[in-house]
């Protein structure tokens, strides 16, 4: 939540009472916009104006010294002078002053933590929730959750959520939204060798971006399309969690999507110099297995040669025989 001193009291109250003109209401809502926290922030306070009648707390208020200086300020002559409302705004202004003062005095946004994995990793959130982290991939989440559990990411990861109706998860990722109450699923972001994805394992989630929302259902994936547009259809292939699990299944598969699937499991990118070679088709199965032994496998297969770069590896020949 931003400083709520961004606010003043006179101007809440205005807002609060309906007293507020087009302007002013403005930019109490424009502060509003600005975060979920903030929202929340102002609507405790309507509920508190709301039902401010029937607490005892009215009966102790100071009326005179809470509310001195502030009766002109949001028109008196527009409100009247009764003694209820009075008394209910003198109540919200104590309140309203408290809040400004610890918050303002104290408020510390809570402490971020920044995790970057160098091998796969798993973390055991605040809440709860069990997050797997490829190596490589970044999360950025608060030492302690509030009305909501929010995070950034950056990589790849499988999410197991704790669930929690009253505090919805929420992943920032890119340009892009996760929203979710509690479910698992593995969410990739875009890299500049592969698209950004979200494979939906139990539950349901909501995945939004500036223009458009999908909810998912288990079993299904939402990715970027060329255009930019969501993409929603159902997921078809067993090795989106390879990377996690070390086992690799290919049935009949053509070896374009073979090199896709190896090297989002062993974080490296295959070149083909030989077109041709993507239309091949391999059958074999592969269970925690390093890199090396594969590709053995692959050129003893296909009488081809890899050359590495790097994170790159070129492949060289190749032939369906």
């Amino acid at each position: 939540m931003n400083n709520p001193s961004d606010i003043s009291q006179e101007l809440m109250l205005k807002y609060l009472s309906e007293t507020a003109n087009e302007q002013e209401s403005k930019v109490v809502e424009d502060w509003m916009a600005e975060s979920e926290d903030n929202a929340q922030y102002i609507r405790q306070l309507k509920s508190l104006w709301a039902n401010a009648q029937s607490f005892s707390l009215l009966e102790s208020i100071d009326m005179d010294k809470n509310w001195q200086g502030v009766q002109s300020k949001i028109g008196q002559h527009r409100v009247g002078n009764n003694r209820v409302f009075w008394r209910v705004a003198a109540a919200v202004v104590f309140l309203i002053s408290a809040a400004f003062l610890i918050k303002s005095l104290l408020y510390n946004p809570p402490q971020q933590i920044i995790f970057t994995a160098q091998e796969q990793t798993e973390l055991t959130l605040p809440d709860g929730s069990l997050v797997t982290l490829k190596k490589g991939a970044t999360l950025t989440y608060p030492e302690e959750f509030g009305n909501e559990r929010r995070v950034q990411f950056e990589g790849e990861a499988f999410f197991d959520v704790f669930s929690n109706p009253e505090k919805p998860f929420v992943i920032q990722a890119d340009d892009t939204e996760t929203r979710v109450l509690g479910t698992s699923f593995n969410l990739k972001t875009a890299t500049p060798y592969s698209g950004f994805e979200l494979v939906l394992v139990e539950g349901k989630v909501k995945f939004s971006t500036p223009n458009e929302q999908i909810i998912l259902s288990p079993g299904q994936r939402v990715a970027l399309g060329p255009n930019g547009l969501l993409e929603k259809t159902e997921n078809t292939n067993q090795n989106f969690q390879a990377w996690q699990t070390g086992t690799l299944v290919f049935e009949n598969e053509k070896m374009s999507r073979v090199f896709e699937d190896i090297g989002n499991a062993y974080n490296v990118r295959f070149e083909l110099q030989n077109a041709a070679f993507a239309d091949c088709t391999l059958t074999a199965r592969y269970d925690q297995e390093n890199l090396e032994s594969i590709l053995n496998t692959l050129e003893l297969l296909f009488n081809t040669t890899f050359n590495r770069q790097q994170e790159t590896i070129l492949v060289n020949g190749g032939s369906c025989q």
